[in-house]
């Protein structure tokens, strides 16, 4: 499992969907790119930060093994 931090205003947060303002902000980056095409399923976690008014998101994507030992060695995560 490949877990990525993404932080996001409260606003943003609540009124659209983290996964779909993550992957628009992250566009084209190439191992978004993997991630994505190879994914067997992508879960969320979110909490708030009250003193910085925004989510912590957490996206965790579910790889096969090999994909993610792959990912690893690629991209350093």
């Amino acid at each position: 499992m490949i877990k990525v931090p993404f932080n996001i205003d409260r606003y943003d947060a609540e009124s659209s969907n983290p996964l779909s303002t993550w992957i628009q902000r992250e566009r084209g980056m190439p191992w978004l790119n993997y991630l994505l095409e190879h994914t067997n399923g992508i879960e969320t976690e979110q909490y708030y930060d009250a003193p910085n008014d925004q989510y912590r998101v957490f996206f965790k994507f579910n790889l096969d093994p090999k994909k993610e030992t792959f990912y690893r060695i690629k991209y350093g995560s």
